[in-house]
């Protein structure tokens, strides 16, 4: 059973879900959405965890060390995310 505690632990996740959500399709790198979201590298790193094992967000790292980060958009769970982010946020 998925607890909403493990997928939003803090406030940077929280604030990393809603510029993912805002931003769909769009692939970053963590350093620039650490940067964007004026959080450290590893913050990025610390809070993307859940969220993958969730399936949420989808992580890649490539040989020179680029590590790039997407919205998981074909999963249910994030189908049910971006629903209750678009329906809260026009009210």
């Amino acid at each position: 059973m998925v607890k909403l505690v493990d997928m939003f632990q803090s406030r940077a996740t929280v604030k990393l879900l809603e510029y993912m959500l805002e931003n769909r399709g769009k692939i970053f790198n963590q350093s620039l959405l650490a940067n964007i979201l004026e959080l450290s590298p590893s913050t990025i790193a610390r809070v993307i965890d859940p969220l993958i094992k969730e399936q949420i967000i989808l992580f890649d790292r490539f040989e020179q060390g680029m590590k790039l980060i997407s919205l998981n958009e074909m999963s249910e769970k994030t189908k049910i995310l971006i629903e209750f982010y678009d329906r809260i946020k026009n009210l």
